[in-house]
């Protein structure tokens, strides 16, 4: 397993969330941790933002698009360590 100092993305990111949502807060929070830049879409107060969360999935929240083939469906910390380069595949 490798472990890097520094995790990796393209600046894309964009968080889909309800806000109010603690899963979708520890979400930010860990994004925050990893050095993630990320962009916060509400699905709960933005229509453009729900009906992009629906062509992704439309059930689980929150939802992270790092990019077009990584998404993060829920809060999973395990999944976006990899995404993002803190822990090996």
């Amino acid at each position: 397993m490798e472990m890097r100092s520094k995790p990796r993305t393209n600046g894309n990111a964009l968080l889909y969330g309800a806000d109010g949502s603690g899963d979708v807060t520890a979400m930010a929070d860990l994004l925050r941790e990893f050095g993630v830049a990320f962009e916060y879409r509400s699905v709960t107060s933005d229509s453009a933002a729900k009906r992009e969360w629906e062509d992704l999935d439309g059930e689980q929240l929150p939802v992270l698009k790092l990019d077009a083939h990584r998404i993060v469906r829920g809060l999973d910390r395990i999944r976006l360590q990899q995404f993002v380069g803190w822990v090996g595949c």
